[in-house]
């Protein structure tokens, strides 16, 4: 089965909103989270427009919680404090 017509530009429309969302949500993380975990914004924009919503849905399910609540990623002593 191959994708023409409507099914095609449906495809292609949900892709770029994915893509779209995803930038939205790289701008809105602020410079100083990026660099406290040792990140680049630009390398995830790179991937995003390479890779499109495969590299979207990679930042939200790896980077973008770290980015947006630090604090339950810091590891003490080899246990991270969400471990008790």
């Amino acid at each position: 089965m191959t994708l023409t017509g409507i099914p095609l530009w449906t495809a292609i429309a949900l892709s770029v909103i994915v893509i779209l969302y995803g930038f939205w949500s790289i701008a809105e993380i602020p410079a100083e989270s990026w660099s406290a975990a040792g990140k680049k914004r630009r390398n995830w924009v790179i991937l995003m427009l390479l890779f499109g919503p495969l590299a979207v849905l990679l930042f939200f399910g790896t980077l973008r919680p770290q980015l947006r609540h630090p604090e339950r990623y810091e590891v003490v002593d080899g246990v991270a404090s969400v471990d008790g």
